[in-house]
């Protein structure tokens, strides 16, 4: 029996009716396992582990005499993944794979610690020529083990079914998918149900995101742009000389950009090109951790006086571009990340302001201008200020960066969100440098709009910091 719960926000009694429903689905017979008994030794006699390498990731398991259970808690896509290879390649007669946690309403895509386990995902463990190999080398079984599986039933779960035929001989497996459920409520069951709904607890803000080891704050002279692999969604930190920009907050509650941000004393503007599951759990975590510094002033925290003053390291936050009434993509079995992030600003006593591109030709919003140093534009491409929909519909947005050295080249940034090509209108005038092939004409067609806009500068791409964090820095000096 192996349990996978993805991040933990999702409630206790989600958890409980969705495990509950998997485990009474196993097609068991109780001749050669007493599930309801065995479950009772596990909540007894089990041992938890905390990963050394994934932080937060928790694996709760026992061996017993019928059953071998493990409980995946908060786990990393490599860890799911690794496991699943494990349970196939294990010659027990019976199996049961329970999928359970938020996922995305769209596609049914499970949100795990880093990244998302998907249908694709599934298949490629499943199709694994070592798995193939290994199987294929030992020697046949008198019976067809049977592997039962409950994953979501929507979304692009839904279009499995087809192809699990395949595979069943390659894995010398049967395959059952979202069986109905046939056994009865036990006690067993019931005290397995609540011992793991109580290990689903949340780390603390402090926990997820932790202070600085040291002193000082990060100053960045040269413009930059550092993006962040964030699960299902990336973020991304754009700075100049004075003025630093953070923009989205990927699907990660342990925020991939915090590392670099928690040594800044300032966030000047947050941009979030799209409210969703892809792109605000990151930030509502930063917002969170916010309220808890608030509270720890508050209030006498525990710990020493030193320590409350590490934690309450962290940078201010500016101006935040937010287009939301609701989130565009959606969690099941979560929190609605749109509604979060709004309810998180207004404890903050922050009012989001909403972008739209206005009449043409575009106008900039001036987000920084200082003498002797530069001024950085902001350029809204998407969406119209005239769409009954510019409240759901994602940002693109330009920045333009004319720096005040005559020697020194225009910067710019193009973050097209999550908006489709066409939707994107002409550039703005003077956004792109003086010549018939980089200034595209309003009679142009949009989708090369922002094509032409990348070409007027390219980005050289630097080695992958320890971080994990990309660094896109323009090379100035030498023109590329």
């Amino acid at each position: 029996l192996m349990i996978e719960k993805g991040k933990g926000a999702s409630t206790a009694i989600d958890c409980q009716v969705l495990v509950s429903g998997s485990v009474r689905s196993w097609d068991i017979d109780p001749r050669v396992c007493s599930l309801d008994e065995q479950l009772k030794i596990f909540v007894s006699r089990h041992s938890a582990t905390f990963s050394s390498i994934v932080k937060g990731q928790r694996s709760l398991h026992h061996r017993g005499d019928t059953l071998e259970t493990l409980v995946l808690l908060n786990p990393s896509d490599k860890s799911l993944c690794d496991e699943l290879r494990n349970l196939l390649l294990d010659p027990a007669p019976h199996k049961l794979l329970v999928l359970a946690g938020p996922c995305l309403e769209e596609t049914g895509e499970l949100l795990l610690q880093t990244g998302g386990f998907s249908p694709h995902h599934f298949l490629q463990v499943l199709g694994d020529k070592e798995i193939h190999d290994t199987l294929a080398s030992s020697p046949p079984p008198a019976d067809l083990p049977t592997l039962t599986i409950t994953c979501p039933t929507f979304g692009d779960w839904a279009r499995l079914a087809p192809d699990v035929p395949n595979l069943q001989g390659p894995l010398r497996l049967q395959l059952r998918l979202n069986p109905p459920v046939r056994l009865p409520a036990a006690e067993g069951l019931r005290e397995f149900l609540e011992y793991v709904a109580e290990s689903l607890e949340l780390p603390s803000p402090f926990e997820l995101l932790e202070p600085p080891s040291s002193g000082g704050f990060l100053r960045l002279p040269r413009p930059c742009c550092y993006i962040f692999p964030g699960g299902l969604g990336d973020a991304a930190f754009f700075a100049v000389n004075g003025f630093t920009m953070l923009v989205n907050g990927g699907s990660n509650p342990k925020s991939s950009f915090w590392k670099l941000v928690r040594h800044l004393d300032r966030v000047d503007a947050v941009l979030v090109t799209h409210a969703g599951a892809d792109s605000l759990p990151g930030l509502n975590s930063l917002l969170r951790r916010k309220l808890a510094e608030r509270h720890e002033v508050a209030t006498a925290g525990g710990g020493s006086w030193d320590d409350r003053l590490r934690r309450l390291i962290s940078p201010n936050l500016g101006v935040v571009f937010l287009n939301a009434r609701e989130a565009v993509s959606r969690l099941m079995r979560g929190e609605d990340e749109a509604e979060l992030a709004l309810s998180l600003l207004t404890q903050l006593g922050i009012t989001p302001l909403p972008l739209s591109r206005g009449p043409l030709p575009a106008k900039p919003t001036v987000l920084l201008e200082k003498m002797g140093v530069g001024r950085l534009d902001m350029y809204v491409l998407h969406p119209p200020s005239s769409g009954s929909d510019r409240t759901l519909a994602s940002v693109c947005a330009l920045l333009v960066w004319h720096p005040a050295g005559p020697a020194d080249k225009v910067v710019r940034v193009l973050f097209p969100g999550c908006t489709p090509p066409a939707p994107v209108g002409p550039g703005p005038p003077g956004a792109c440098q003086p010549g018939p092939s980089d200034c595209p004409g309003d009679g142009e067609h949009p989708q090369s709009v922002g094509a032409d806009l990348l070409h007027s500068q390219s980005l050289e791409v630097s080695r992958v910091q320890r971080d994990h964090a990309v660094s896109l820095r323009l090379d100035r000096d030498e023109g590329k």
